[in-house]
């Protein structure tokens, strides 16, 4: 039955069946009803652990974040071989394009990772299962800090449980930097303006070859970084918290870094612009400098033969969060609901998977276990979780959760940012574009 879609026999009538109870109790919950399980199974029922139960697992990212999440599930598998596995991961690039596919088979896995970006999207679709029933039973999230873990709620309903805290950082390559003498100042820059400076003449001392940085006004973090940094938020509520002059300015901010040469030619950067770490400029060494987060650092680092460090991102740490890298969720249609959750739990509660994981995702989300592993980081690891509590203690707050549409919205500021470095629109065009673009589609996503 093509309902079956990939996994064919190994999902159940059960599965199917569940699905489609699953959209008819969101649709009575859309309409008032609220609350209630989107399954026959039990809301925060017990795993299981007599009967043989295999859950589907996908997520995002490089080869080293695959080979520790296999592992992490090798040895829940090991603790109660009932409970196996099968895994999809790739880039990020497709990676929601897939899921949303999948979702719309009724066929998605049984857990998902995803981040914030579409968190109210798919919990308002009715993909995603409340996890409170199971909180303080099979979910411990004692750990983990409030705020941190308050990212994965919506309208006061828990979805989706932190697998990681990150913050932003500047990437560069200490190799590169270290051979022209120009090492990033320790506690970065006082203002976009300064390091602009700083970063044309690295170019001009490497002679283009590398560029200091790409250029990156595509980047919707980064973007979001600055808007904060300018007393702004990514939204109001579910409209665009800004307007096309801030765009407008973001641009002309690009254009700027462009023609002094501290930024690369738009025909460098577009490669990277979906923000696959293979297509990384560092990791290209087509720059030396890279806007992305600082547990970004194990995957960057092993993907070069540079040495990489971190240095804050220019201008005052009011950009900066405590933000959830990455979320683990249970699917409404999930064969196995509460093994999952129990899954999910393991991932972030348990000493021995926290060990595993290390800061790739980003640093341990509960307390409990980051002071139980961390003493044994090793020397990369340190280095990260320093940096991260150095600018974490500095941050701003906590933005709320992203509106509907928002996976969208990252694609609209490619498309215009690409018009702008292409010279094919002005900033001010390019940005008027780009907001009545984006408030189209929030509105449409709401609607």
């Amino acid at each position: 039955m093509a309902i079956l879609g990939r996994r064919g026999s190994a999902r159940s009538l059960r599965t199917v069946l569940a699905g489609a109870a699953a959209l008819t109790v969101l649709a009575t919950a859309a309409c008032g009803g609220g609350g209630s399980r989107a399954s026959d199974q039990e809301a925060g029922g017990p795993p299981e652990r007599e009967q043989p139960v295999q859950l589907e697992v996908t997520w995002w990212g490089g080869p080293a974040r695959a080979e520790l999440t296999q592992k992490v599930l090798d040895l829940y598998t090991q603790k109660h071989p009932n409970v196996t596995f099968t895994t999809q991961w790739q880039g990020y690039s497709g990676y929601y394009d897939k899921v949303n596919t999948t979702a719309a088979g009724r066929n998605a896995a049984d857990i998902i990772q995803i981040d914030n970006r579409v968190l109210r999207e798919y919990s308002s679709k009715g993909l995603l299962a409340e996890l409170d029933p199971w909180v303080g039973n099979t979910l411990q999230v004692d750990g983990i800090d409030e705020k941190l873990l308050g990212t994965g709620r919506v309208d006061g309903k828990l979805y989706a449980v932190p697998l990681a805290a990150n913050t932003q950082a500047l990437h560069y390559d200490k190799t590169v930097l270290e051979r022209i003498g120009m090492l990033p100042p320790e506690n970065g820059w006082a203002t976009w303006e300064e390091f602009g400076t700083w970063a044309a003449q690295v170019t001009t001392a490497t002679g283009n070859a590398p560029w200091a940085m790409r250029d990156e006004s595509a980047n919707i973090s980064l973007f979001e970084y600055w808007l904060r940094q300018n007393g702004k938020e990514l939204y109001d509520g579910q409209k665009p918290g800004f307007t096309a002059e801030d765009v407008t300015a973001w641009f002309e901010l690009w254009d700027g870094l462009r023609k002094s040469g501290a930024a690369s030619p738009q025909e460098v950067a577009q490669p990277a612009n979906a923000g696959d770490i293979s297509k990384n400029t560092v990791v290209t060494k087509n720059t030396a400098l890279t806007f992305s987060y600082d547990n970004q650092l194990t995957e960057v680092d092993k993907s070069t033969d540079h040495e990489v460090g971190l240095v804050p991102i220019p201008g005052p740490r009011s950009g900066a969060y405590a933000r959830p890298s990455q979320f683990f969720t249970a699917y409404t249609g999930g064969d196995n609901i509460a093994t999952a959750v129990d899954v999910i739990n393991f991932f972030v509660s348990d000493p021995e998977a926290g060990a595993i994981l290390g800061t790739e995702r980003g640093l341990p989300p509960n307390k409990q276990v980051r002071d139980v592993v961390s003493p044994n980081f090793d020397d990369q690891l340190k280095y990260v979780l320093d940096y991260d509590e150095k600018v974490v203690a500095e941050a701003g707050p906590t933005p709320p959760v992203p509106a509907q549409g928002d996976s969208q919205l990252g694609r609209l500021l490619q498309a215009s940012a690409e018009n702008v470095g292409f010279g094919r629109q002005s900033p001010a065009d390019g940005a008027a574009e780009f907001v009545t673009q984006a408030a189209g589609e929030l509105e449409r996503a709401a609607s």
